[in-house]
């Protein structure tokens, strides 16, 4: 039953409409015949204004506002909230139940004979009406209203009873809705005429107003805003009249007492001015014009926008020849710039206009920009914005900038600002692209005075956001839009700030517990430096500071353990130069024992090697090893570890690399120090690294240039990340480290670890506490000098020699052997010399050598027990001249669950797999290595496959059945 009302309801409603159309095609009632008040042919019905917004009984209002839609209404006849059409917008809501709007209705009445007449006027809310002299009055009084109905109330019915003569009288109808119902209905009666109670009909209706008093009707101003810095006069421009058809005999300010001493208009021509002593504001006027037949008053028809005056040194003109006023100069282009900062010089813009802040927070808040943007001013779209002028900064110091928008926006300062077209890669903020609303944001630092901001923003669709903030500590700024007093139209010249800044040495370290300093910069400015600070000190612990005048950093002895990456601004009178990188602190824990002295640079000993860094790759030139002592650093640093496990990982290394922080490439470095050995053992060292990477250890780790023969691990050419192992026997105390890595492109990875199983240290990067920054002395010659050491199968058997030219102590040698290269058992031992320098020839057989790959190794012995170990070689038996490998399974057949017995022991490179009868790999089975025997369950499902043993000396293969 509810829809049926709905679709009957709605009948109606397109019934009314159709009569209306109908009545609007018959004759127009007897005199209609002068235009309606916008020039058109009279018709019949009311020429119905419609506006956003509740009246609020404030009759003004429809004179002080434009209608936002214009159209013929037949009749008044909206008895319910769904008969009013399309309403939205203005009206807010929907259609079926507009809200928030108000409606004038004007036009003329055909009385058809001279009697008595009464006239009820129903609404909810507020509504008057006004007969003839009454009507034309502007604004209407609301004491001369015949109907009074005003007042926010529900659905309310007003009458009035009136002696009209015979003809066409002038009407005006006032309406207004704030919420909920929305009725008006306009009725009359007359015994006189023989009209019972009905609508009024649109036959006796005429949208022509009719000239009874001929009192003016209308003024504009084009432009109706004029906008000028405080201290300056300005006029508008000569006013358009409706002057009713009678001449203006005076212009007069109606609001004057609530304006200002100094805003004034001539009272013949209009035009209203705005003496330089009118303070800052915006001042809404409101002119009463006079004829002969009366006076008619017009609210808000011209604004006076007179602005504070802009910041101090905001002098000249602004980019479109104007003088400079507070905010930013706005150039609006149709079309959207889609990240192409050549847009803005190829194109015109079709606005231009200045504006006071950057805080365009929502869709209709842009004011009116359509065109040159399309869509309309509550929603602009397909439109970019180009903002110039200058920014002035209160106190020298730091400030961060938020910029926020949907879609693309950037931000420059400073110099950047004066690009054309404006590189993308010196913008402070880039959040460019299609986005919706999103905030990016940059701290820099700025002296006191103007700096020039250039903001690029272009909307595409949807949300069109815009807004420019700033914060800052030293100026005591929260979060806020930067205001326009901060904000100036013009264009400052190009400035000359600081150039260069440089610290040399571009580090210091300390020991936790010891201050230190930096050496004073050097610097390259076209002007006197006016001083120096540091950049985001937040960032930094307490007890780092900058002498203001000097440049000299340091780090008091409070300062914790770590790495601080300090930023300076160095800045004369017309601006700074930020080095986000100035200066490495580095604070380490104490150094380990017996680390003393100075490190290579002349700096007291740390914890941590002493690194250099190079421009260029070293391992790709002739005599590479040379190349640490023939070329000199472009900086040295303590590096607690070597622990560049990722690109970006290596801290501010670029210059001299190229590329980026991010991602450095072509350089080169060498670490020295020395490692500190607390029990005495076999310890093996893994040197990862992308590109080329090496190690020396004692007194190889002193040659300059170092022998490659005599290096620990040889991780040489360039590779992918790749891990190479050494092991050797270290007696306790300090020992020389050395390390050259050189990266040519792609991955920059490098990294030291080690490991003992003989001192307890398990697998892992070498600890700071443990490096020493300093270079220890020679260790004195070695108990032997080895020449060489081979090995070579011998039948079944492997037959090891070795050469010595000097011998000094020597007890005894025994020989080691490892299948994995890892873990080394004794195999035989051979005596020593004592005392020799003559060349010694050794030999020894093994004579039950592990078949496939073996690694064998010569451990000297001093008759103090102190012993060498020397670099492993390689053999391999091959199938002949070892042991097959063999495999058997028992019990086979099976149901899944097997064990798996081999000839010998497992190594650490065995592998096991079961194949199908396809030979394709099924399952791979992980072996123990040393294991004899090994048990196996699979879910594989029934049938036959093949067990295939693979070890370094061949393959060996059983069938193996599951039931």
């Amino acid at each position: 039953m509810k829809h049926f009302s709905l679709f009957l309801l709605r009948s109606c409603w397109l019934l009314a409409l159709l009569l209306s159309a109908t009545q609007y095609a018959g004759a127009q009632p007897t005199g209609c015949t002068r235009p309606d008040p916008s020039g058109n042919p009279a018709t019949n019905g009311l020429y119905a204004e419609y506006y956003a917004g509740y009246f609020n009984d404030d009759q003004s209002f429809f004179t002080s506002n434009p209608a936002d839609l214009v159209r013929i209404d037949a009749q008044l006849n909206f008895p319910t909230t769904g008969s009013w059409g399309n309403l939205v917008p203005p009206a807010q809501n929907t259609n079926a139940d507009p809200q928030q709007f108000s409606a004038r209705y004007r036009g003329s009445l055909y009385v058809p004979v001279a009697g008595s007449y009464t006239f009820y006027l129903t609404s909810d809310d507020a509504s008057y009406m006004w007969l003839d002299a009454a009507s034309q009055a502007l604004p209407a009084q609301t004491a001369q209203a015949l109907i009074d109905n005003g007042g926010g109330h529900g659905p309310l019915e007003r009458s009035a009873t009136v002696f009209l003569s015979a003809g066409l009288h002038s009407v005006l109808i006032h309406y207004g809705e704030d919420l909920y119902g929305n009725t008006l209905t306009w009725e009359w009666e007359s015994a006189a005429a023989g009209i019972a109670r009905q609508l009024v009909p649109s036959a006796n209706l005429c949208t022509a107003i009719q000239n009874v008093l001929q009192v003016p009707q209308g003024i504009s101003y084009a432009p109706s805003t004029a906008g000028v810095a405080a201290g300056a006069a300005v006029s508008s421009p000569v006013p358009t009249v409706n002057d009713g058809g009678q001449p203006i005999t005076a212009f007069a300010i109606a609001n004057a007492g609530s304006l200002p001493a100094g805003i004034s208009i001539d009272a013949a021509t209009g035009v209203l001015t705005a003496a330089a002593t009118v303070p800052s504001g915006v001042y809404v006027v409101a002119v009463a014009l006079t004829n002969a037949s009366g006076t008619s008053t017009f609210g808000s028809v011209f604004t006076f926008d007179i602005a504070p005056p802009p910041p101090s040194g905001c002098t000249g003109l602004d980019p479109g020849g104007a003088a400079p006023a507070r905010g930013l100069y706005g150039e609006y282009y149709a079309g959207y710039f889609a990240n192409d900062h050549g847009f803005f010089q190829a194109n015109t813009p079709g606005l231009r206009r200045v504006d006071a802040l950057v805080n365009f927070t929502g869709t209709p808040s842009w004011g009116g920009i359509v065109p040159p943007a399309g869509g309309s001013a509550a929603d602009p779209d397909e439109f970019s914005v180009r903002l110039r002028g200058s920014l002035y900064a209160p106190v020298t110091g730091s400030y961060t900038f938020y910029l926020t928008s949907d879609d693309a926006s950037f931000l420059w300062l400073g110099n950047a600002a004066l690009d054309a077209p404006a590189q993308t890669a010196r913008a402070a903020i880039n959040n460019g692209g299609l986005h919706a609303a999103r905030t990016d944001s940059v701290t820099v630092f700025l002296t006191a005075g103007l700096h020039n901001v250039l903001i690029h923003y272009g909307e595409d669709g949807g949300g069109n956001v815009l807004t420019l903030e700033w914060k800052s500590e030293a100026a005591g700024l929260a979060r806020q839009p930067v205001p326009a007093a901060a904000l100036c139209s013009v264009v400052q010249p190009q400035r000359q700030p600081p150039t260069a800044l440089n610290y040399a040495p571009g580090s210091a370290s300390t020991v936790n517990g010891r201050a230190v300093s930096s050496a004073t910069p050097t610097v390259s400015s076209p002007l006197p430096v006016a001083g120096f600070a540091l950049l985001r000190p937040a960032s930094l612990p307490a007890g780092i500071s900058i002498n203001a005048t000097t440049g000299v950093l340091t780090a008091a002895a409070t300062v914790p353990e770590g790495r601080y990456d300090v930023g300076v601004a160095v800045y004369n009178a017309e601006g700074a130069l930020e080095q986000p990188l100035a200066f490495l602190f580095v604070v380490t824990p104490p150094p380990p024992v017996g680390c003393s002295g100075t490190d290579p640079s002349g700096q007291l000993v740390a914890a941590g090697l002493y690194g250099e860094y190079y421009a260029g790759y070293f391992d790709d030139l002739p005599n590479n090893q040379a190349f640490f002592k023939l070329n000199s650093p472009a900086f040295a640093r303590i590096d607690p570890q070597l622990n560049f496990g990722a690109p970006g990982s290596w801290g501010d290394v670029a210059p001299p690399a190229l590329g980026s922080n991010a991602d450095p490439d072509r350089f080169s470095a060498r670490y020295r120090g020395s490692v500190y050995v607390a029990t005495a053992g076999n310890y093996t060292f893994h040197l990862t690294s992308d590109d080329a990477s090496y190690l020396w250890l004692d007194d190889a780790a002193l040659a300059s240039p170092p022998a490659l023969p005599t290096a620990l691990i040889d991780n040489g050419t360039g590779h992918p990340p790749r891990t190479i192992s050494g092991t050797v026997f270290l007696p306790a105390g300090l020992h020389n480290l050395l390390i050259h890595y050189g990266e040519y492109n792609g991955g920059n990875v490098l990294t030291l670890e080690w490991e003992s199983p003989d001192a307890g240290v398990a697998r892992q990067l070498l600890p700071t506490t443990l490096l020493c920054s300093a270079v220890q002395a020679a260790r004195g010659p070695l108990p032997i000098t080895l020449l060489s050491f081979r090995a070579r199968p011998l039948g079944r058997q492997v037959e090891l020699q070795w050469e010595t030219a000097q011998e000094i102590n020597n007890d005894h040698f025994e020989l080691e052997r490892s299948t994995d290269g890892r873990s080394y058992t004794v195999v035989g031992e051979t005596p020593g010399a004592g005392n020799s320098t003559t060349l010694r020839r050794y030999r020894y057989l093994d004579a039950r050598p592990r078949p496939g790959l073996s690694y064998y190794r010569l451990r000297q012995i001093d008759k103090d027990g102190t012993n060498t170990v020397s670099e492993p070689v390689a053999v391999r038996l091959g199938a002949d001249e070892g042991a097959a490998p063999v495999v058997t399974v028992h019990p086979n057949p099976n149901g899944g669950q097997f064990t798996v017995a081999l000839k010998q022991a497992a190594t650490a490179d065995t592998r096991l797999e079961l194949l199908d009868v396809h030979g394709r790999v099924v399952q791979q089975l992980q072996l123990v290595p040393g294991s004899w025997e090994q048990q196996v369950q699979t879910k594989l499902p029934r049938g036959v496959y093949l067990l295939r043993l693979t070890t370094p000396e061949g393959r060996g293969t059983s069938k193996v059945v599951i039931e």
